[in-house]
């Protein structure tokens, strides 16, 4: 036990002049009674004239003194060490990244245990305590501000929900520190299994973020064991010699024991690969998968078999590019968009001296002028650079002189990375197009570019003429060639970035306003595009993300330190390593309000003695 208030003990002298009182012995006049069996009790008090008497056992006495003793303790704020979970006002900081999701002995996620310490911390807050709970994954979220609302808090706390992601305490804990600035001697609790990337170090605090008192920081630390493996990392690459797509995976097993697991390939949700692995405690297989096809696609990898820990580094995802190049018939004189088309190594690119050569082998054709009807006969995938008109394409209805390409369709795949800010075009052909083909880059409503599909024929039209424009000498030209040559080859999903780490950021692209997105777990999410557009966050769920009329995407964790799933007994703070225990830790805690329910109960016994004495 220790006091906040040392000097107020000072106050026990007090006890002497009590003392002092009850030897005074008070001097009284004689009288003459017939008779002193009436007056023995007062016989007592008038034994001698002294003014001072022998100090007797006297009860009223003791209470008086237990009274006044018990009143200078509570003055003095005297502090008692117990065992709690929490003390004073608190900032509960809850991790839930992935490795908060894995199971432990009794079945419970590491997780669900985190919540319950919570709620049990949140009970054991006084009544005059403040607490506030912030949840840490791959960003930082203020579930509650400081409140003495204990069911405001507990519903703050049931509203924090597992995640795939990865995290870092950094952000949390600055931020705690800022809310613990607000109350006087609070203090942040942390609880974690301190593992994965939310082991923070003092790097992440740099002198501009530096607080000149860092607040006291307590862990509370979950989780028994470590019986888990996983994929912590996926990748793909072109084999240079043989021309073929290659996947690499490295599968870690971080529990004591050897596993046997089996591995499951898929490309756009087929079989392409099983294989069976054996992986000794605490090491990594290394696996090569060289027997794809050429198509490429969205690889997906599983680990099937022995049961662990965290489900999900079972299953990671990858861009698998196609390993054909496209083949592009040339049709045109041009020199810039020869160069332009050649540049791109996924292209192959042959120029045709004659327009009615064949066209078998070729993937799709490009033109630059009149388009012979064998090219419009073959029915292959058509990029037409000013082209002259073509019953059922378009027809020329005017002239536009000086147009800019200020309005433009961002969800096509061939307007991908541009902005054409910077074209300028000096005249270009007012023309009316199909009602298939639509305007993907315009002039204030008259259509520039127009793209659209056919009878499972796709066709772009750039509709002015290159030499009268300065697009072929931007870097606006090989992209919009290259986007063009994609969609017109039927690989434009494969450029798209679709497969991603937990916690990052999807871009949406669709024809439509808005996009309709099914998660992993079946939840159905309305996100509103701009410009065909948006920008998807909430991917903190592993998985397969599907999107209305458009591509979909796909979530992998892919990240070893949350795939070790070792509890760890210490977190590293900007005050230094702090250590946690697994249940609880020592705090100290006021009893003066205790004290001064027992004095005041003391008082009413001293009372209710001495008027039981008067009406004897």
């Amino acid at each position: 036990m220790r006091f906040l208030s040392v000097s107020a003990l000072w106050w026990l002298l007090i006890s002497a002049i009590i003392i002092f009182f009850y030897l005074l012995k008070l001097k009284r006049k004689r009288r003459v009674v017939s008779s002193v069996f009436l007056w023995q009790r007062a016989l007592e008090e008038i034994e001698a004239n002294a003014p001072f008497r022998k100090l007797r056992r006297s009860l009223l006495l003791v209470l008086q003194l237990l009274a006044l003793a018990a009143l200078v303790f509570a003055l003095a704020r005297p502090l008692i060490k117990t065992q709690a979970l929490a003390a004073g006002s608190s900032i509960i900081i809850i991790d839930s990244t992935a490795s908060m999701s894995a199971r432990d002995e009794d079945g419970d996620t590491r997780l669900q245990r985190a919540k319950k310490l919570a709620n049990d911390m949140i009970a054991s807050l006084g009544g005059n305590d403040r607490a506030a709970i912030i949840e840490s994954s791959s960003r930082v979220t203020v579930r509650s501000t400081l409140t003495s609302d204990h069911a405001a808090l507990r519903s703050a706390i049931n509203q924090i929900q597992p995640t795939d992601a990865a995290g870092n305490l950094a952000d949390a804990l600055l931020l705690a520190e800022q809310l613990a600035k607000a109350e006087r001697d609070a203090g942040i609790v942390v609880i974690s299994d301190g593992g994965g990337s939310s082991v923070v170090t003092t790097n992440n605090f740099n002198s501009a973020q530096a607080i000149q008192r860092a607040t006291a920081t307590r862990l509370v630390s979950v989780g028994k064991r470590a019986q888990n493996l996983g994929i912590v990392a996926m990748n793909t690459r072109q084999n240079q010699a043989t021309g073929k797509q290659e996947l690499f995976a490295s599968i870690a097993n971080f529990s004591d024991k050897a596993a046997t697991v089996n591995l499951e390939l898929k490309i756009e949700n087929r079989l392409a690969d099983v294989r069976t692995a054996n992986i000794a405690a605490n090491e990594r297989a290394a696996m090569v998968f060289d027997t794809l096809p050429a198509t490429g696609g969205l690889a997906e990898l599983r680990i099937t078999g022995d049961e662990d820990d965290l489900a999900a580094d079972n299953l990671a995802f990858a861009m698998l590019a196609d390993s054909r190049r496209v083949r592009v018939a040339v049709v045109s004189d041009n020199p810039f968009l020869l160069q332009a088309i050649a540049v791109n190594s996924a292209v192959e690119a042959r120029k045709l001296n004659s327009a009615s050569a064949p066209l078998d082998g070729f993937d799709c054709v490009v033109t630059d002028g009149a388009i012979s009807q064998e090219i419009l006969a073959a029915n292959k995938p058509l990029l037409a650079i000013n082209p002259l008109d073509v019953s059922g394409y378009w027809q020329t209805t005017g002239q536009l002189d000086a147009p800019a390409l200020n309005t433009l369709d961002r969800a096509h795949p061939a307007n991908s990375y541009l902005s054409y800010a910077d074209v300028h075009i000096e005249t270009a052909a007012k023309r009316q197009a199909a009602a298939w083909l639509k305007a993907i880059a315009a002039n204030n409503g008259d259509g520039l570019i127009f793209a659209g599909e056919q009878n499972k024929r796709r066709v772009v039209m750039l509709g002015f003429d290159l030499t009268k424009s300065d697009l072929p000498l931007k870097v606006e030209f090989p992209i919009f060639l290259a986007n063009s040559l994609s969609w017109l080859a039927g690989r434009e999903s494969l450029n798209e970035e679709r497969a991603i780490r937990a916690g990052g950021v999807a871009t949406i692209r669709a024809a439509n306003t808005q996009a309709e997105i099914t998660t992993p777990a079946g939840d159905s999410i309305d996100l509103d595009l701009r410009e065909g557009t948006a920008a998807f966050a909430d991917t903190l769920q592993v998985g397969l993300y599907e999107v209305k009329d458009a591509p979909g995407f796909a979530v992998s964790l892919l990240n070893e330190s949350e795939s070790n799933t070792t509890p760890r007994e210490a977190i590293q703070t900007r005050a230094g390593s702090v250590s946690g225990a697994s249940q609880s830790f020592s705090a100290e805690r006021e009893i003066w309000m205790w004290i001064i329910v027992a004095v005041l109960a003391l008082l009413s016994l001293e009372w209710w003695i001495y008027h039981k004495r008067i009406a004897v």
